[in-house]
């Protein structure tokens, strides 16, 4: 299967910048979570796919809902596309 575009990028962007804007370390994240702390590091640097699973816990430790999570993963992919087209 084809990996959806911008998604991996805008998924880590969107967890780096979160975890950094409550001022959390990739080890905390990954405490609060209980995902290991090399996943988080692979999900920030856009290498791996994130799961629904996955993405239920990061955005429970991250403070935000899971829907809003995917809505702001969404917003960031069509201004990547955005960028693109410029």
């Amino acid at each position: 299967m084809e990996k959806y575009p911008y998604l991996n990028e805008a998924v880590a962007n969107i967890l780096k910048g979160r975890r950094e804007a409550l001022g959390m370390s990739k080890r905390k994240l990954s405490e609060l979570a209980m995902i290991e702390r090399a996943y988080i590091t692979g999900l920030e640097n856009g290498k791996w796919n994130v799961s629904l699973n996955v993405l239920f816990f990061l955005s429970e430790a991250l403070e935000i809902r899971p829907d809003v999570f995917i809505q702001l993963v969404m917003d960031e992919v069509e201004n990547m596309k955005k960028r693109d087209v410029v």
